[in-house]
């Protein structure tokens, strides 16, 4: 930040001085009339100012100097780490900018089936179903500037072995799609999800 004070009148040059108040936590005001510097804090300052010049006749002003928060932003990269179905799943997003603490939401799309987002931004929970999954994520302030980004999760199925054999007795049922009684013939088509190993 860098604004520069003037004044007419008198004789130049002209000296200035904090006479009252204060300047935002980082900003400093030069001799020269220049106040400068990176703000690390917000608000609304009121303080007052007086410039002197070559002979000795002064003038004091009161000023006002606002500063806004630095704009909120998410952090956390859009695509996030991978969750295995049947594993305990846990990421921590992330913001700045704003005034702290966030307040986090789902803004749109789902997340994976046994996964919840916390006001905290925690997307924790147990995945059960695979799939890449596509969702839009809100941060809120404490005053209430927002942000939303799109992410997406992609859940692999746990590493499994499905056996077809032609031996034995009794009845088996593959995928979930039905029962075969032994001695029948049946034509099974199967597709293997991520993570799956088909033998037999």
């Amino acid at each position: 930040y860098s604004l520069t004070l003037t004044a007419t009148g008198g004789t130049a040059p002209y000296i200035w001085q904090l006479v009252s108040g204060s300047l935002p936590g980082g900003l400093t005001l030069s001799s020269g009339g220049v106040i400068s510097g990176t703000p690390t804090t917000y608000g609304t300052y009121n303080f007052s100012v007086k410039v002197t010049d070559s002979l000795g006749a002064n003038v004091t002003s009161a000023l006002t100097l606002t500063i806004d928060p630095a704009p909120i932003a998410i952090t956390t990269a859009p695509s996030l780490p991978d969750g295995t179905t049947g594993t305990s799943y846990s990421q921590t997003l992330s913001a700045t900018g704003g005034v702290s603490p966030y307040s986090w939401a789902l803004a749109s799309g789902s997340l994976p089936p046994g996964l919840t987002l916390s006001s905290g931004g925690v997307i924790s929970g147990t995945p059960t179903a695979g799939g890449t999954y596509n969702f839009g994520v809100k941060t809120t302030d404490s005053l209430g500037a927002n942000v939303t980004t799109a992410m997406t999760l992609t859940v692999i199925v746990s590493n499994r072995t499905l056996s077809l054999g032609t031996g034995g007795t009794g009845s088996g049922t593959v995928a979930g799609a039905g029962a075969y009684p032994f001695g029948n013939t049946a034509t099974v088509s199967a597709t293997a999800d991520p993570g799956s190993t088909f033998t037999g």
